[in-house]
């Protein structure tokens, strides 16, 4: 039995006035859920990551912790932007030796770091702010410009100071957030939770930080049942009052809930013995190659403000 000619087709046809077969926008509801979808996507994403067996994977979550931390103060130090280049390439390395893709590795730093940091060093760039030596020259007034009690050069410009140090500052926040990536795209949350121990975080911070991811995703599975309920009960969009009533009756209901969640969770807990810590099944031990690891990462440190006196910070 052959198949329909209609139902061969890959194209929906459209009437001549355009007003059926046209693909309408999404609403309000199917944004949010394509949204929780993508950030439960994400999630396991991460976890799939960091069961891989790459280098960082391999390693104690205390030595990973121990190593980066001195490697940022390294970083918060370094005034030469050259070996903060070097820093950031042996960085693409190791996300590569740990089978972290690079577009994502790239991608979650560089285009939150110029968005937000880029924008708040945007006025150190001219001379009003910042006097230096002008690189390019974009207003002359040909006068000092008197504003009130404050004077400003006749001319604005870009100077080479003010690039230089949103340079630094650039390279400094990139390198910084990379590392924070790698330390959290290659290790499982619970592990990291219990290695922050060892730098003497308070139980009560951990704890808190370990509840808050766990039901994050709980309260997300209770936000996508509520949206998926009342799609399956609209005969069309609704509209805009009816949209609203329901994102304020919504609001009060998840808040409601996690409320009483929280409670719930918490007498549980003291019921099953909770004093405070949260015990892990995994247990760290540390080997010689963790050792290997902690002591390179502190030589690289030191090479590197080595390097940056000797160099004196200059290009």
């Amino acid at each position: 039995m052959d198949l329909p000619t209609w139902l061969q087709e890959n194209d929906i046809g459209m009437c001549p006035c355009g007003c059926m077969g046209a693909r309408s926008k999404k609403n309000f509801v199917e944004k949010t859920l394509f949204e929780l979808a993508r950030v439960v996507r994400d999630s396991i994403f991460s976890e799939e990551l960091a069961a891989k067996q790459g280098l960082l994977q391999s390693l104690d979550p205390r030595s990973k912790l121990i190593g980066f931390f001195f490697l940022l103060l390294a970083i918060a130090i370094v005034q030469n932007p050259v070996l903060l280049l070097l820093a950031y390439a042996a960085l693409v390395l190791l996300a590569l030796l740990s089978y972290v893709p690079l577009g994502l590795f790239v991608k979650r730093v560089w285009l939150v770091v110029p968005l937000f940091t880029g924008v708040m060093l945007l006025p150190a760039l001219f001379n009003w702010l910042r006097p230096g030596d002008p690189l390019i020259t974009l207003l002359n007034f040909g006068h000092v410009l008197r504003v009130g009690p404050w004077n400003f050069p006749a001319t604005l410009a870009i100077t080479r100071q003010g690039v230089k140090g949103n340079l630094l500052v650039m390279l400094r926040v990139g390198n910084s957030v990379s590392l924070a990536a790698l330390l959290t795209l290659t290790t499982r949350w619970p592990e990291l939770l219990k290695a922050l121990r060892i730098l003497f975080v308070p139980k009560i911070f951990i704890t808190t930080l370990e509840m808050t991811y766990r039901y994050i995703f709980v309260l997300l599975a209770l936000v996508e049942d509520m949206f998926f309920a009342r799609k399956a009960r609209m005969l069309g969009p609704g509209s805009l009052q009816e949209n609203r009533h329901f994102i304020a009756a919504s609001m009060g209901t998840l808040f409601g809930k996690s409320q009483a969640m929280s409670e719930e969770v918490y007498a549980s807990m003291l019921a099953r013995g909770y004093s405070g810590e949260i015990k892990t099944m995994s247990s760290f031990h540390f080997k010689l190659w963790d050792w290997a690891a902690v002591l390179l990462s502190i030589l690289l440190s030191l090479l590197l403000f080595v390097s940056d006196k000797a160099l004196g910070g200059n290009f």
